[in-house]
């Protein structure tokens, strides 16, 4: 079917060259490894495509060439491609073979390579990836076409290519990305694919609790924090009032009482007062405090976070003493 006469064989040759130049045997050696690897990939190749398996035939002369590259190698991966229906890769390569059997001086493999590639040319399909001026002048736009970059200059421009499913990625700083598959028939398509307008990437809320807190926002919480003090000096005053009043009802009746619950009861009554006092101005910097807060979150342009934003404030005296509630939410 394909003239297999050429020979691609140089283990030999490499070995010979290695002595007569005087090259360190490591080297030599390497590379007399790889032509034998490239060689055996070579022949497994040229098996399997006489045997009309060109799926499994052209990945090992593809590796053969990358291993140790030579013209004849290149043809036949060419026919290979060809026959496997890959006639973008198969074109390219003809094109390649023949010239560089033109400076190696095999006009047959020249001929032979001129005369593939023109008959190929009209069965050729082909993809346009067509990117409108706007989307084009987006500043770090990128396109990859299966996995490769696409420069500029193969926008808009109509290029052959193998028959198949072609995966198209457009990305883009600040755009969400684009993805498309491009189904390409084996022969003579002509494919197009319009690359869209980027729509803009949303960008994520920054949480209520991660935006930092100006001046009056900070005063409004050392306000609160003084008050929530003054609550507890509060607390402390009361819970002695009520003791002194229980130690005075050991020396008095009624309100008749002898030296010692007398005192008890003149302390019981300044440390009430002192109760009193304190709770009132630590209710009024809690309130004051949380009114701040809440002015500073509006003028920080927070106003929707601080119309949610509220403060409770009560105290209660009884039997088991004084209590003090505030809540905050923002």
């Amino acid at each position: 079917m394909y003239p297999w006469t050429w020979s691609r064989s140089r283990l030999g040759v490499l070995t010979a060259l290695a002595f007569a130049t005087g090259l360190s045997p490591r080297p030599a050696l390497a590379q007399a490894a790889d032509a034998a690897t490239a060689e055996a990939l070579f022949e497994q190749g040229k098996q399997l495509l006489r045997a009309g398996n060109a799926a499994q035939a052209c990945p090992k002369l593809a590796e053969s060439q990358r291993i140790d590259p030579s013209t004849g190698t290149l043809l036949a991966l060419a026919m290979c491609h060809e026959a496997d229906g890959k006639l973008a890769s198969a074109w390219a390569e003809f094109i390649s073979v023949e010239a560089r059997a033109h400076n190696e001086g095999r006009l047959d493999r020249e001929q032979a390579a001129n005369a593939r590639a023109r008959a190929l040319k009209p069965r050729l399909s082909t993809l346009e990836l067509r990117v409108p001026p706007g989307v084009a002048a987006l500043p770090g736009l990128k396109i990859l076409r299966d996995g490769a970059v696409q420069g500029s200059g193969a926008w808009n421009v109509v290029v052959p290519i193998d028959g198949g499913e072609h995966v198209v990625e457009v990305t883009a700083p600040g755009k969400v990305s684009w993805r498309a598959v491009a189904s390409v028939k084996r022969e003579s398509d002509a494919a197009v694919l319009v690359v869209p307008s980027l729509a803009a990437a949303p960008t994520a809320p920054v949480p209520v609790d991660a935006q930092r807190w100006g001046s009056l926002e900070w005063t409004g919480v050392g306000l609160a924090s003084a008050g929530v003090v003054g609550l507890g000096v509060g607390g402390y005053f009361l819970g002695s009032a009520l003791n002194k009043k229980s130690e005075s009802n050991q020396d008095c009746v009624g309100n008749l009482c002898g030296p010692d619950g007398a005192e008890a009861r003149r302390a019981a009554v300044a440390h009430g007062n002192r109760a009193t006092v304190s709770a009132l101005i630590g209710g009024v910097l809690v309130a004051g405090g949380a009114t701040v807060f809440v002015i500073g979150r509006q003028r920080a342009g927070r106003a929707e976070a601080a119309g949610q934003a509220g403060a409770r404030f009560g105290f209660s005296v009884g039997p088991g003493g004084f209590s003090a509630q505030c809540s905050t939410r923002f």
